[in-house]
Parts: C-alpha cells; sequence; structure tokens
C-alpha cells in the first residue's frame, strides 16, 4: 500500500504486517426527537422532495419549447480538477461540462474499466466556442476540428481507506496543481446494512468519511505544493515567476461535497452514524448527507481562520436535484416497493410502480444537463457569495439548523479523525 501524505497516521498495522480496522462506534448522545418531532422532520424532508418533483416537471416541460444556453462559458485551460464517480450520472454530466471548458478533469473512479470509456466518451465531446484554445465561431471561416478534450482515469475506491490514500500519494508523487475537487461518488439507501472492506456502514464511509479524507489529503498536498514553489521562486529573485519580492495570492482550491435535500432527516440518525444498533436506509442516508454539509461548512470555518487559506480556498454544498440517474432511479424503483418484499400477491403492484418510473416518472426528476448546470454553480461561481454555503434548487438555500451547528462540526471532525487515522495539518486546524 502507497504511504500516506505527512501528518496522516493510517491504520494502525498488527504484528504480522497486516492492516488493522479503525475502532468502530464513535457514535453521540442519542437525539431527543420524540415521535411527533421525528414525523414532523421526515414529513418536511419528504415535502421538500415533493415540491422539488413539481418544480422538476415544469422545467422539463419548459425545455421541450426552449432551451437555455450554456453558463459558465469560461475558458479554464490550465485548470485541473477532480470528480469523484465521474463515469456516469451527475459526476459524469459534471466533468464533461468542466472538461468542455477547457479544464484537465480526472476521473476518480472505482471500476478501471467504466471509468476508461467515461474518459473516452467525454474526450471526444466538442469543447465550449472560445475554450480549449478553440477559436468563436466566425461566419468568414470554416471550423476547424476541435482538439480532444483533456481527461483521464485514476482508480479510487471510496470503499477502502487504503485505496484513499494511496489515490493522495499518487497524486503527490505526481507535483500537480488542484484547482477544484468535486466530492460526487455516493451509495443510496441499500435496502439491507452493507459493510465496507473497513467494516463500516457503506453510505457513511462512501459518501462522507473517504471523502472527508480524500479532501483534507488533497488540500495538505496542495497547500504544501504551492508553499514550495513560492519558496523556489524567491529563491530566483525578483521578476522570475511568482517569486517577485511580495508573497502572492494562491489561486486557491475549491471543495465541493455533494448533499441531498434528504440531508434533513440526518439529524435522527446522529446518535448511530455507523447505523450499528438500528438501520433504515432512508434515514442513513440522510445522516451521511448531513456530515457532507458539516463538512462544507467546517472546512470554510478553517480556511477562514488562516489568512492565506481565507484568500483563496472555498468550501461549497449542494444538493444538485433528484435527478434522472441509474442511482436515483434504482433507489425510488426498490425503496418505494420495499413494503411488498416477499408478498407475491403484490408484485403486480411492484410492476407497475417499476413501469411508471421508467415512464412517467422521469417527469418528475431534473436531467443531468439540469444538474451539471447547478454543479457549475457551485464548482465556477463566486467565492464571496458561496464560500461555506449550501446550494439547492438552483441557489443559495437555508440548510438544516444542524448542519450550522460548529459543535457538531467539531465533534464529526474528531470522529472523522479517528476512524480515518488521518489528523489534518496546522494549516487546516
Amino acid at each position: 500500500m502507497a504511504s500516506p501524505p505527512d501528518g496522516a497516521k493510517g491504520p494502525t498495522t498488527s504484528s504480522n504486517g497486516q492492516a488493522q480496522k479503525p475502532q468502530k462506534s464513535y457514535a453521540f448522545p442519542r437525539s431527543d426527537h420524540t415521535p411527533l418531532a421525528a414525523g414532523l422532520r421526515l414529513g418536511h424532508t419528504f415535502l421538500e422532495g415533493v415540491g422539488e418533483g413539481l418544480w422538476n416537471v415544469w422545467n422539463n416541460a419548459v425545455e421541450c419549447v426552449w432551451r437555455p444556453g450554456e453558463p459558465y462559458p469560461h475558458d479554464l485551460s490550465g485548470k485541473v480538477c477532480i470528480v469523484t464517480g465521474g463515469n456516469a450520472g451527475i459526476g459524469f454530466a459534471t466533468a464533461r461540462a468542466l472538461a468542455r471548458r477547457g479544464a484537465h478533469v480526472v476521473l476518480a473512479c472505482r471500476d478501471r474499466e467504466r471509468a476508461r470509456e467515461a474518459a473516452e466518451a467525454i474526450a471526444r465531446t466538442p469543447p465550449l466556442p472560445g475554450c480549449c484554445g478553440t477559436p468563436s465561431p466566425s461566419p468568414s471561416s470554416p471550423p476547424a476540428p476541435p482538439p480532444p478534450l483533456s481527461v483521464e482515469a485514476l482508480p479510487l475506491d471510496l470503499g477502502r481507506m487504503d485505496s484513499v490514500r494511496a489515490f493522495a500519494a499518487d497524486w503527490r508523487r505526481g507535483g500537480r496543481r488542484l484547482d477544484l475537487i468535486v466530492c460526487n461518488a455516493g451509495v443510496m439507501a441499500p435496502l439491507q446494512r452493507t459493510l465496507t472492506e473497513d467494516g463500516l456502514e457503506v453510505q457513511f464511509q462512501v459518501n462522507f468519511l473517504s471523502h472527508w479524507l480524500l479532501a483534507n489529503q488533497l488540500l495538505q498536498i496542495e497547500h504544501e505544493r504551492t508553499a514550495a514553489t513560492h519558496r523556489d521562486g524567491s529563491k530566483s529573485g525578483p521578476g522570475s515567476g511568482s517569486g517577485s519580492g511580495s508573497s502572492p495570492s494562491r489561486p486557491g482550491t475549491r471543495v465541493v461535497f455533494v448533499s441531498s435535500v434528504v440531508h434533513r432527516a440526518g439529524p435522527l440518525q446522529w446518535g448511530d452514524l455507523l447505523s450499528e444498533s438500528s438501520y433504515e436506509p432512508y434515514i442513513t442516508y440522510g445522516g451521511s448527507k448531513l456530515a457532507t454539509l458539516i463538512a462544507a461548512k467546517e472546512l470554510q470555518r478553517r480556511f477562514d481562520r488562516h489568512p492565506e487559506l481565507r484568500r483563496s480556498d472555498t468550501a461549497v454544498a449542494i444538493h444538485p436535484g433528484i435527478a434522472r440517474t441509474a442511482l436515483a432511479t434504482a433507489f425510488f424503483k426498490d425503496y418505494g416497493a420495499a413494503w411488498a418484499q416477499g408478498q407475491p400477491a403484490l408484485q403486480p403492484l411492484v410492476r407497475m410502480w417499476h413501469a411508471f418510473m421508467d415512464t412517467a416518472g422521469q417527469a418528475f426528476l431534473a436531467t443531468t444537463d439540469q444538474t451539471s448546470a447547478r454543479m457549475l454553480d457551485a464548482c465556477l461561481g463566486e467565492s464571496s457569495e458561496l464560500a461555506g454555503g449550501y446550494l439547492a434548487m438552483g441557489r443559495v438555500y437555508a440548510p438544516d439548523q444542524a448542519a450550522e451547528d460548529p459543535t457538531r462540526a467539531e465533534q464529526l471532525w474528531a470522529v472523522a479523525s479517528r476512524l480515518t487515522g488521518y489528523t489534518p495539518p496546522p494549516s487546516l486546524s
């Protein structure tokens, strides 16, 4: 296994050299939600989802007669972006949108073959006019063949923390800059509680914990890289590259955490983060998505404590929408029909529900193009407007109050550090 970045403790090892699983059971005191309060919280979450579904119906109807233009038609040449889970769904659409604007995009995915195929498909996509070195369209000259977009696939299995550490170690060796991390990959409400190879509940680890470890390690690497670049430039004297006497501002790295409207159900899971005492797919999913939202807000607080980071680095959380993806469709099919499991007499109703989700039900889901446009808001919007914020329904949105609690964030940070064996460096304290 590759060595973790400096400052990372990594898992402990036994006398035979085998990595031991991290400690389990880092839960907080159970919430004091009464059944009524819990019901109201779930009802709020459900109604917000219904409202979004109706909003999607309207947007899909409008797009039948009018297509909006491309947002953020800026040339991102020279920028380097990582998108986890970029081989399908929202991740694929987001990676393609960034690559079409000239960024070099790294698809960090578990399935190497699917990631390779996705990278090839993105590379064949035409760039936006004026991006990737292509001239803006001119009526006086025929268009030149566009160059292939800049995209590559690298292995990353968020269900294995040693894979996360290996990815970060490989990134350190490459010495590349990093402008954007999109923590997109996720698992959505499997009907049965599932454990990762690290012995942790899969949604908590994949959706939050491994992304927390990945983002902190990559930020540490980027901070050290830019500090070394500045030192080397300063030694060369004024007028040589970035060494100009005064301390230049860093270009900065943005971290985008994909959350969900279901985060509002997350506080119900707070007393049992790893779902060891009980497991309810929807609520466990909400707990993991609340954790990602808290991570974005706490990371921004840590940026703000350091003047050199406050001017450059940004953390944002986003609910990109209830999207028309295989992940979401499978969730609605499986979860919506879970009550009929093992009851043959009800299978005709299950088939009707599945047929509805495959046809008319798709109107209640946003297209991946719609969600990628919202993702671009989080990736490319003004830092002054988005830093530490939560985006939903295409705008900055008020999250659940639990996401704003600094004490809860400190608790979560301590749990993440213990479970991963990683202590963030002083620059992220």
